[in-house]
């Protein structure tokens, strides 16, 4: 398991691969600072009134960071779906296999480094939206003093164990996209059509399905509950179990299968 660990940091950390991956998360993290910031006096995409005083609460730091939590969650699965399902593509598995025949062991060391990356992903994007926010938030006249208090920083923890948690959570979606389809465009494809527009076509048509649907649930719980019919709580507990069953199955087919390529 720790050599499956150490040799999978061997592609995450290849210069082109990195810096595309950092590159695109510092974008999305500045995006949702300036968004965020700029919409002081007006509306938020969902028609609510953003005030100043709203954003100058010791939450506001991370209002930046929490409002990209769903880029955030592509960026996870994409990630995790490319780098999984290219291993059976370019046949480096079968290779790996021959050095570690214990399946589940290879699995583990894989996903863990993974999940790692993906944490270290959501800490990116925070220090770019956190900075961001502090430097634009004179422009709106927005006081930043709560932000530096106590309050706020428990504020800043408690938002980034949520939107890591909710960034893994697509990373499991995009780890069972890799071993089902062993295609990284297809994992990808798959997995992002499902995360945006079906889920978002079946919660418009049938409403209360949107309590269930697991990617809604994990972009709830990445944003504390805030502005959402299911409770925090709630929504943690189904996409946990959402996860548990995702992770089994991967476990289960990555185990079985053969691997011919």
């Amino acid at each position: 398991m720790i050599s499956s660990f150490r040799s999978e940091w061997v592609p995450l950390l290849r210069p082109r691969f990195l810096f595309g991956t950092v590159s695109a998360v510092a974008a999305v993290a500045a995006l949702g600072a300036m968004l965020t910031i700029f919409s002081a006096g007006s509306t938020d995409f969902d028609g609510d009134p953003v005030t100043v005083a709203m954003l100058a609460a010791p939450s506001g730091i991370s209002e930046g960071l929490e409002a990209v939590t769903i880029l955030l969650g592509v960026v996870a699965l994409s990630v995790t779906a490319a780098t999984l399902a290219g291993e059976y593509s370019r046949g480096t598995l079968r290779n790996q296999l021959v050095a570690q025949p214990h399946r589940l062991r290879l699995l583990a060391g894989k996903v863990l480094a993974l999940a790692v990356f993906v944490v270290g992903v959501v800490l990116a994007a925070a220090v770019v939206a956190v900075a961001l926010s502090f430097a634009l938030a004179p422009v709106k006249g927005i006081p930043t003093d709560q932000w530096a208090s106590l309050s706020g920083l428990a504020a800043l923890g408690k938002s980034l164990v949520n939107v890591s948690l909710g960034s893994l959570g697509y990373a499991v979606v995009g780890a069972l996209a890799a071993v089902v389809l062993r295609s990284p465009a297809a994992a990808i494809a798959v997995g992002l059509a499902y995360a945006l527009p079906v889920e978002m076509l079946v919660s418009r048509i049938y409403s209360p399905a949107a309590g269930w649907l697991p990617m809604h649930l994990m972009e709830i719980f990445s944003v504390g509950g805030t502005g959402y019919a299911t409770p925090y709580l709630q929504a943690g507990v189904r996409v946990g179990v959402f996860c548990a069953v995702a992770a089994l199955l991967t476990a289960l087919m990555f185990r079985r299968r053969d691997v011919t390529a």
